[in-house]
């Protein structure tokens, strides 16, 4: 997953607070920027922003016209943290502090380019490395997240039959659907690969489960042809936080999600747990309790 540090702007260019209007408004026209960490002595106290300068009398310092403190994030935050921060605050740039140390600047419109590389464009959604990183997010913070993996049956005879436009256009109508449901109960959509989708939802599974056979019966239609969903379900079992490395955890219970939703493809409930896929040869999960299931 992409962090801050590989999108923002190194070394950015500084001002003192008791520096003048005037030297902040040219330095920003000099270096054709719109914004101005400012440090004392090497500690930053603020950032000053082009519009802070209009009307504002250029003898006046910097210190004048200084907000109130700084807003930073961390260099290996994900850009979706970073986009969260921005939208928290109201702000269109974040200062990047490690350390008590200034290492960079990143603005909204280079986080916005950078994640528009990160999004499908055909669904609009998140891709697989934000899937990743939110899934790694949430364990670091002690939450086993439930995985769902969607998997569209038939896809590639739907292709053949009416064309890959009639399957653009099937992608384009799950992506919808998927993302309205996962708002509907507080998770996330993403596009994994070719005509598989992911929801996740930060909760124990006990409590998503439910909601599934929902999505089971979404009318999803191309034309005349209705669209069947497989899904394959990890995770959400654990009380604890899972031991081990988050990314590790994260490509496990992608791997056991996507294995689950080709396993549920030959079940007439179109739905099947990670736990019950055998794994040879890798690094197995405990398995996890389901109610119900008697394990």
């Amino acid at each position: 997953m992409v962090q801050v540090k590989e999108v923002m702007t190194s070394a950015p260019v500084t001002i003192r607070p008791w520096a003048s209007v005037r030297e902040a408004a040219n330095l920003m026209a000099q270096h054709r920027i719109g914004s101005l960490p400012v440090l004392e002595d090497g500690t930053l106290v603020g950032v000053i922003i082009s519009r802070d300068l209009r009307g504002v009398h250029p003898n006046r310092v910097v210190m004048d016209v200084l907000r109130g403190p700084p807003i930073f994030i961390s260099p290996k935050a994900s850009l979706l943290e970073a986009q969260a921060l921005m939208q928290e605050k109201g702000v269109e740039r974040l200062l990047v502090v490690e350390e008590g140390r200034l290492l960079g600047i990143l603005t909204k419109r280079a986080l916005a380019f950078a994640l528009g590389q990160g999004f499908d464009p055909l669904t609009g959604l998140p891709r697989a490395d934000f899937l990743r990183s939110h899934l790694e997010r949430l364990m670091d913070k002690g939450i086993d997240p439930t995985l769902v993996f969607v998997d569209l049956d038939d896809f590639g005879l739907l292709n053949k039959q009416l064309g890959h436009t009639a399957g653009d256009q099937a992608l384009k109508e799950v992506a919808s659907r998927l993302s309205a449901f996962a708002r509907k109960h507080r998770g996330e959509a993403f596009r994994y690969a070719g005509d598989e989708f992911a929801l996740v939802f930060p909760r124990p599974r006990a409590r998503a489960l439910p909601h599934l056979p929902e999505l089971l019966k979404l009318p999803l239609r191309v034309g005349e042809k209705r669209l069947g969903l497989s899904l394959g379900v990890a995770g959400g079992g654990r009380r604890k936080k899972r031991p081990g490395s988050s990314r590790a955890t994260a490509d496990d219970l992608i791997r056991l999600a996507s294995l689950a939703s080709t396993l549920a493809k030959g079940r007439p409930e179109k739905m099947a747990l990670g736990e019950e896929v055998n794994l040879p040869n890798t690094r197995a999960l405990e398995a996890e309790s389901f109610p119900g299931s008697g394990r």
